[in-house]
């Protein structure tokens, strides 16, 4: 997926406006690659479009946010104070995140999130 369509994406998905949805994906992104420990943020950093890569953030331990420190994390990122815009907006960036990666990479990822933060790609589940 390329920057421009992912930030399409989202803007549909969101009805935010460019610089809104680009914001977002700045927002959920660094918060999420902060979340994964060893190198998984550079597998998902490998298969974003190249623009996206500057704010993947690269965090050996991870931290250990429930999805409720998660959503607070983003909405101050994104300078959003409403909490249900903020959950709408993880969603819309999160799914069309999950769009992006392959099978192996999205299972790789969604196994180091707890149940509340893998909900919000609004996909199955890993097994196992």
């Amino acid at each position: 997926m390329e920057y421009e369509q992912l930030i399409a994406t989202v803007r549909r998905r969101t009805g935010l406006k460019d610089e809104e949805a680009e914001r977002s994906v700045r927002a959920v992104l660094s918060t999420l690659s902060e979340r994964l420990a060893g190198r998984e943020a550079d597998h998902l950093a490998a298969q974003l479009p190249d623009r996206l890569d500057i704010f993947v953030t690269r965090n050996p331990q991870g931290r250990t946010w429930d999805v409720g420190e998660f959503l607070r994390i983003v909405g101050q990122r994104e300078q959003c104070p409403d909490a249900d815009l903020v959950r709408q907006h993880a969603q819309a960036v999160l799914g069309t995140i999950a769009e992006a990666l392959d099978d192996d990479e999205r299972a790789d990822l969604l196994a180091q999130l707890p149940g509340g933060i893998i909900d919000l790609f609004g996909v199955p589940a890993p097994r196992g």
